[in-house]
This record gives C-alpha cells, sequence and structure tokens, in this order.
C-alpha cells in the first residue's frame, strides 16, 4: 500500500487510520467474546418483547452474514482492479470502508444496554428501521464501490481519420476562397 505520488503525511495517515481501525475492530471483537463466554445477555428497553429482541439479535446476526460476501468480493475484486478513479487510491479506500462497516457491525454486537440510547426513542420500529436504513446505505456504497472497480476502464479509440469541415461563407468577398473554389452553393427560390 505504497503510493509514491502521495505525500508522506497523507500516506502516515492512511496508515494510521487503518491501524486505529483494525484495533477498534479487534477490542470491540473481544469485548463480544468475553461477554458471551461470561453469558451476559444484553438490556433492552421494557417495552420490548421477546420476539422484538430476537429479532434484533437475528438482524446483527443477517448482518453478519452479509458482510461475509461483501469481504470476498472485496479481496478478489480489489487486488486485479484497475486505477482507473481519478484519485487512485481504490485499495486504502475500499480497505477502510470495509473495516468501518466492519467496525460498526461489531459495535452493534457489543452494544449490551439498550435502555441508554436516549439519542434515540426506545420504539422498536424507529431502531430497526435506522438500522435498516444505515446499513442498507453502507452496504449499498460499498457494493457501488467495487462493482465501479470492477468494471473494466473504457478505452477511446480515434480512427485517426478526420473529415475537414467545410468553412462557411463568411462574406461576400470571393477573394478569401482558395481559387477554383466557388463557395457553398445558395438555393435559387
Amino acid at each position: 500500500m505504497h503510493y509514491s505520488d502521495l505525500h508522506l503525511s497523507t500516506q502516515f495517515g492512511l496508515i494510521g487510520l487503518v491501524l486505529v481501525l483494525w484495533t477498534g475492530l479487534l477490542m470491540k471483537a473481544l469485548v463480544y467474546f468475553r461477554r458471551e463466554s461470561a453469558g451476559i445477555r444484553p438490556l433492552y428497553p421494557d417495552s420490548w418483547n421477546g420476539a422484538q429482541c430476537q429479532a434484533l439479535e437475528g438482524f446483527r446476526l443477517l448482518i453478519g452474514l452479509g458482510l461475509v460476501p461483501l469481504w470476498a468480493v472485496y479481496v478478489f475484486i480489489v487486488p486485479s482492479a484497475s486505477t482507473k478513479w481519478s484519485f487512485g487510491y481504490l485499495q486504502v479506500i475500499s480497505l477502510i470502508a470495509m473495516l468501518s462497516v466492519t467496525y460498526a457491525w461489531t459495535v452493534l454486537l457489543a452494544a449490551r444496554n439498550w435502555k441508554r440510547f436516549d439519542a434515540f426513542p426506545q420504539s422498536f420500529l424507529v431502531i430497526i428501521a435506522f438500522l435498516v436504513l444505515w446499513w442498507g446505505t453502507a452496504f449499498s456504497a460499498i457494493g457501488w464501490m467495487l462493482a465501479e472497480a470492477s468494471t473494466p476502464t473504457k478505452v477511446h479509440m480515434f480512427s485517426g481519420v478526420y473529415a475537414a469541415r467545410e468553412m462557411p461563407y463568411l462574406t461576400g468577398q470571393q477573394n478569401i476562397l482558395p481559387s477554383g473554389w466557388s463557395g457553398p452553393e445558395t438555393p435559387s427560390g
């Protein structure tokens, strides 16, 4: 992941961002596995019933299963993709995007106290609608980015044959025309 056209500070910034995302991802995964092994169950709002709690847990699992093919597509497409993008940093930007959504999934997994999210109403439908909208947007954006990366670059080929265009009759003076040419025919009418 070395780009010679980037300033050294930009390279360090991108590498630092990747390292921070990896570290956060690993820490949240460790927290999740520690809590699971200890048997600590999530706390859901009191207004939710058991089916709604199971639906949220199923949604979290569905997101994780959706990340598996997304990572597979990333692994197969990005190394072979051409750098046709104007900024040409497809590999590092797509890695940051993939790490970000994976980190967001581990945050969703490790969330234990759903009662303390005061920024959102504790309505099940509002929380599920927000999560579906957020994850749908994230998956669509990354899918679009990977689809654009996998399309071959368009090669514009010119034939090399150019027909000369006639000059319009600019003035009434005949002396500007080449010899032997009488100018455009005017319709008689």
